[in-house]
């Protein structure tokens, strides 16, 4: 693992940063990995105009444990949509939920991904099961549980994971003006994935949902397809830097 080491004038606060500069190593980290097709006018509605919607494309859900990175441990739920940029097929982080002050600030700041403060659970493997949960603003707006199966035939996650880079809308609103932004960028980043220690398959027993006036997951994946299945894994990444494509 990396060492933490605080940087003068790379974040704020300037003199005693919140985080240190990529990458970010997680080590054993664990996921429910779940596989969706979520409703294409649905998933119009929430891309930016610069990226395409994928019909037939496969959407995901993540809830993830991360109890050594970079940064310390931290829980995380990725709800994510298929679609292209330009000609290159990626995922666009739609919502993504942390536990962690650290987290949450250098994800929004260095890379765009838009986080928010959450209490996450994701629960140990009990009888062949595995459930995880997300809680904000004393609304449970995400439950689901599945039972651990053979994993899917023809689909290998490292192969699928490490296809697709990660599309974030990067919005900091301008100071003065709240009518344009400060910064606003289409970003790119390719998560490097080590080995994986578990690969199991999932049958998604239920996936409940809740309207949550300070979230849209509902709104996302009320329509959408949520018994395709999808995975159990335990792994090692890398969170590299990333790119500016527009």
């Amino acid at each position: 693992m990396s060492e933490f080491i605080q940087k003068v004038d790379y974040s704020m606060p300037r003199q005693c940063g919140i985080f240190p500069p990529p990458p970010y190593e997680y080590k054993k980290a664990r996921a429910l990995a779940i596989i969706l097709q979520c409703d294409f006018e649905t998933k119009k509605r929430f891309l930016p105009s610069t990226l395409e919607p994928i019909k037939g494309g496969i959407d995901g859900l993540f809830i993830s444990e991360y109890p050594y990175t970079t940064i310390g441990p931290y829980n995380e739920m990725i709800l994510s949509l298929n679609c292209k940029y330009k000609d290159q097929p990626g995922d666009f982080i739609c919502n993504i939920y942390v536990d962690d002050d650290i987290a949450l600030t250098a994800g929004r700041e260095i890379w765009g991904f838009p986080k928010k403060m959450c209490k996450i659970s994701l629960s140990p493997i009990k009888e062949n099961k595995i459930t995880g949960s997300l809680t904000r603003k004393g609304i449970k707006f995400i439950d689901v549980e599945a039972s651990l199966t053979d994993p899917p035939k023809g689909m290998e996650p490292k192969t699928l994971l490490e296809s697709m880079p990660i599309y974030n809308l990067k919005l900091i609103p301008d100071v003065a003006d709240n009518s344009k932004h400060a910064i606003r960028q289409i970003t790119e980043t390719r998560p490097i994935y080590g080995e994986f220690y578990d690969i199991q398959g999932i049958k998604v027993n239920y996936l409940n949902t809740e309207y949550s006036q300070y979230d849209i997951c509902h709104e996302i994946l009320e329509n959408a397809k949520k018994n395709i299945g999808g995975f159990y894994l335990v792994f090692d990444l890398i969170l590299p830097n990333g790119k500016i494509l527009e």
